[in-house]
């Protein structure tokens, strides 16, 4: 069995060095050149050239004192999180402005009652996010910096409900019709339920009476001792397959490519035909770098070439200890077959990029890094702002701006 990179109980564990200057450089990234105010070093972003767009589907935003709440646990059992400042300024516009094309939004309910303000919130977010960069996409089109669009999106938000609360079914109805929310992020650990508690039901059922999919953090990693239940009782793949039993119409993707138990989630996409996982904080190399998990890398790589239409690109976005252009650079040297970008690095070795890469690499890489997350979320290509792809799916030009 490939071990998993993450202990039974996690404990606070300091942010990582950071890298050599432009080190996570390559043909999807860049570093900038001014110092970035709020994390003190030179970010990167995505370049102009990039070959294909990205759709973050990770991405946290909660009303600032629930996030004050939130960075609190981080403070004491996880780790620092970076973006705060950043997060505070500017909130997901941040990811929009170093390049990425599309943002989901994520928002967690973990008691009774706050629900439907939380959908609230974050279907104000969407909105306002999206309103305000189609006025900056329409000055950039009448100043011919980017071809014109019929329109563009650049947020999606999914809802969250607290199982078993009153009128669940009802919030949830509301978050997808009135708030115009595009599926439903639960949370196991936070939220103390297993995916297959008889509360889950109703959620479950809703989503499929509006054809919605389900993100749910269902997986043991990170654990932490400060939580009220043991997550590492409550989740499992048995669990998540026992749901993806008793309901085949649902799409389910689970967080963290199911840290730490991969072998049994990559086992589930086998079997299940609706069954997603996404990447979030499994390329940062914090947990464990590469090279010191070979067996891991060559799961992953492996994994990825198989399963390549129901993996999604996700980063955790705004809180991670490290630059959130990481997971990206080590998730393209995965697939160019160059290993763990992050590890050549403190190692002081060289940096030679892309010398192994393959057509088939880069179709994989295309498809977690958006096609995946445009068809699970229902995002489309019009909204993406690519209005140029031929019928082979690969793009004639870069439509989408990359603002920096």
């Amino acid at each position: 069995m490939c071990q998993g990179a993450v202990p039974e109980y996690f404990k606070f564990k300091e942010a990582p060095p950071e890298l050599p200057p432009g080190w996570l450089g390559s043909r999807f990234l860049h570093e900038l050149d001014v110092i970035d105010p709020h994390t003190q070093t030179k970010e990167y972003v995505v370049s102009k050239t990039a070959p294909c767009p990205i759709i973050d589907a990770h991405v946290h935003v909660f009303p600032q004192k629930l996030m004050d709440a939130v960075w609190t646990f981080f403070d004491n059992f996880y780790w620092p999180v970076r973006y705060k400042g950043t997060y505070l300024e500017s909130r997901a516009d941040f990811l929009i402005e170093h390049g990425v094309t599309h943002v989901v939004l994520l928002v967690y309910a973990h008691k009774n009652g706050i629900a439907r303000d939380l959908n609230k919130y974050l279907a104000q977010v969407v909105n306002d996010m999206n309103t305000r960069y189609n006025k900056k996409f329409s000055k950039e089109e009448a100043s011919g910096q980017i071809q014109k669009q019929k329109r563009r999106r650049v947020a999606t938000g999914l809802a969250t409900v607290m199982p078993g609360e009153p009128g669940a079914k009802d919030i949830l109805a509301e978050a997808f019709t009135t708030l115009g929310l595009s599926g439903i992020k639960m949370h196991s650990h936070v939220q103390s339920v297993p995916a297959n508690h008889p509360s889950m039901d109703e959620v479950y059922e809703t989503c499929i009476r509006f054809n919605k999919p389900v993100l749910i953090h269902a997986g043991k990693a990170p654990n932490s001792s400060a939580y009220k239940v043991d997550a590492g009782k409550i989740c499992d793949a048995s669990i998540v397959e026992d749901v993806l039993k008793r309901y085949p119409r649902l799409r389910m993707c689970v967080p963290h490519l199911g840290m730490n138990q991969y072998e049994e989630f990559f086992d589930l996409l086998d079997r299940y035909p609706n069954f997603y996982l996404d990447t979030t904080m499994t390329f940062g190399s914090f947990f464990q770098t590469f090279e010191e998990n070979k067996p891991l890398a060559e799961l992953l790589r492996t994994m990825f070439l198989k399963h390549s239409d129901r993996i999604l690109y996700g980063s955790d976005w705004p809180n991670i200890p490290y630059s959130w252009s990481r997971e990206i650079a080590n998730l393209v040297s995965l697939m160019d077959g160059d290993g763990d970008v992050i590890s050549s690095a403190v190692a002081g070795g060289g940096n030679q990029k892309g010398i192994h890469r393959t057509a088939e690499g880069d179709t994989v890489l295309e498809k977690i890094l958006w096609r995946n997350a445009s068809r699970f979320y229902g995002i489309s290509e019009e909204d993406l702002g690519l209005s140029d792809i031929n019928s082979s799916g690969s793009q004639n030009s870069t439509p989408f701006p990359s603002n920096l």
